[in-house]
Order: structure tokens, then sequence, then C-alpha cells
């Protein structure tokens, strides 16, 4: 009798373990579908949100290929096109050069004030929505800044080189010279090193070790590896001010000033105050940003290079999409194309 109650103990155990086994495996079993199920979503959703963000690509890209008069930028408009070439009296452009050749007649006063004339009889459009277009299940946002109205890096002098780090609070002293020299000595196409520069011995003696460019820089993020380029210096202050002057305490950083893109016309019209105290006298720049918050540009200037930034979201989900692009374009009107120079398909905002 006393065996039989042993025995059913035992099965008792057994049976309570055979149990516990069945329900961890199974937990385990509605953990792992659960798991896969969401991956499976989250992997649709990113893929519909990736299209979503290739519609406002798109229509970025078409706006970038209107045949506009100009290109400008303001706190309250955005980024903005000015009228199309064909509203302006057939095509013609109403915008005297700024600069004019030697051998060409300078406008008069009176040739001056029928310009200004002109130029205040232009209606502005405002831009396209650009966020929260929807598109099925969907939305998607860009928007549009251009690559023109910073300096390019491949081709900055030593003096713009300075008073961009005199911008960010680099005064005179080693360390500015130090900056300028690496910047300048990364660039070029030789291993000779300035007197207070770095060529590949310096950067070998790194760890990790890496070689000099000696050549022109393909994106920006490039000068994180030069002597002397901190990221406060790159990135600047987390707070700054676009609207106040450049200082260090209100440092725009190296990434505000510059491009790696091959632009080869200035853009006073989409430049931040930071760019435009390097590129102009005092007056002058004053005079571009009171014209701009008066009507809204400064002068016709066109640019060439286009910074996109698309986002598709998916309905009722935190998944989202963004890509950016830089693109060139080149030629005018029914020979306009663009052309691809830069492609982020999965950018993450730091």
């Amino acid at each position: 009798m006393r065996l039989q109650n042993n025995e059913s103990g035992i099965a008792l155990i057994l049976v309570m373990w055979v149990m516990v086994l069945l329900i961890v495996l199974g937990t385990e079993f509605a953990l792992s579908m659960k798991t896969e199920v969401n991956t499976t979503r989250n992997f649709k959703e990113d893929a519909e949100s990736y299209y979503l963000a290739k519609a406002g690509m798109s229509l970025a890209r078409a706006e970038i290929l209107a045949d506009v008069q100009f290109h400008s930028w303001t706190e309250e408009k955005g980024y903005f096109f000015g009228p199309l070439v064909s509203e302006n009296n057939g095509g013609g452009n109403l915008a005297v050069p700024d600069t004019i050749p030697l051998l060409q007649t300078r406008p008069t006063t009176k040739d001056k004030i029928e310009k200004s004339e002109q130029e205040n009889e232009l209606e502005i459009p405002d831009p396209p929505q650009r966020n929260d277009l929807p598109l099925g299940k969907g939305f998607f946002h860009y928007s549009i800044r251009d690559e023109n109205g910073k300096i390019n890096i491949n081709t900055a002098t030593r003096e713009v080189l300075i008073k961009a780090l005199i911008a960010n609070g680099i005064t005179v002293g080693s360390e500015q010279d130090t900056v300028v020299d690496s910047i300048l000595d990364w660039i070029d196409k030789d291993d000779q090193h300035r007197i207070n520069g770095a060529e590949s011995d310096y950067y070998q003696s790194l760890h990790p070790a890496y070689s000099a460019k000696n050549g022109p820089l393909d994106s920006l993020e490039e000068l994180l590896q030069v002597k002397g380029v901190t990221p406060e210096l790159f990135f600047g202050v987390r707070d700054y001010d676009p609207k106040e002057s450049s200082s260090s305490d209100n440092a725009a950083g190296l990434n505000r000033i510059f491009t790696a893109q091959g632009v080869k016309q200035f853009n006073p019209n989409t430049a931040e105050r930071a760019v435009l105290e390097i590129m102009y006298p005092e007056n002058q720049v004053e005079e571009i940003l009171s014209k701009k918050e008066e009507r809204g540009w400064y002068n016709q200037s066109k640019s060439t290079h286009f910074r996109i930034e698309a986002s598709g979201t998916f309905e009722n989900s935190p998944t989202h999409h963004t890509l950016v692009a830089i693109i060139e374009k080149q030629g005018t009107g029914n020979e306009a194309i663009l052309l691809t120079r830069y492609w982020n398909d999965n950018f993450i905002r730091r």
C-alpha cells in the first residue's frame, strides 16, 4: 500500500513537471511568434514609409526643375522659388548683374531706379505645402535647402578659413594656425605639410592610423578627421541663433558655413548671417538682411545644388523613414537635368 502511494506521488510530480515544461514551451512559442509578427509588420511599414519618402523626394525634384528667376529662403516662408521665367515679360531677366565686366557700360541712376521698381512689382508665390501630405495610408513631408548659400570648402582661401574660425570664436593664435594649415594640407595634392599643418606622417601616428586625403573633400564630415577640428568646432553650439552675429557663445559651426559640393556661384538669398559676414562687408550684410526681411529676397541669384530631406510616416505607426539627397541642376528650361551628387537611403538625425 505504501509503495502504491509513493508511485502515485512520483507520477504526480512528473505530470506537474511536464505541464510546467509545456507552459514554458508554449510561452516561448507565443513570444517568438509575436516577435516574428512585429518584425514582419515593421519591415512592411518601413518599406511603405520608404516609398512615401521617395514620393516627397520626387515632388522636391519637380520643384527644382522649374525654371524660375531666383531662389531664396526666409524664416517665415522657408525655401521658395521666385516667379517662373516665362512670367517675366517673355522670359527676360530683370536683374542687372552685381558684377559687371569692365567693357560693359555701367547702369545709370535711371536704370537702377527702373530696375528697383520692376523688382518690387514681382509677385512672389508662396511655396507649396510640404508637410503632412497624405498618400494612401500614410503621410510624407519634405524640405529643400541649397548648398549655394554656403562656401565651397575645396576652393576656400586661407583668408576665408581664418574668418570662419574667428566667427566660431577661434581668434589669432596657434590653434587658429593649426586648423587652417591642417585643412589646407588635407586638401592639397602634395604630402608637404605647412608650418602648423599636418600630413600623413602625423595621421599615421594616431590610433587608429589613417592617411591625409590629399584631395578635395567628398563630404564635409571629413573635416572631423583633420587635425584641430573638434566636434564643437564642426557642429557649433547647440543653441545657435542664426539671427545674431557669430561669436564664441553663438558659434555656427563649420558645417553651417561650408559645403563640399562643387558650387561655383554664391547665393546671398539663401545664406545665413554667419556666412554673409564672411563673404561681405558689414554694411552690405545689413543691406542683404534688410531686403530679405522687406520682400523675401536680395537679388535674383539662382542656385545649382539643392539638399532635399524627405520623410515618410505610416498611419498609426511610430515607423518612419528619412531620405537625404543633394541634387545638382544643370541647364535651364526644357534642357534642364538633375544629377544626384549625394544619397543617404536611411538618414538618422544626430
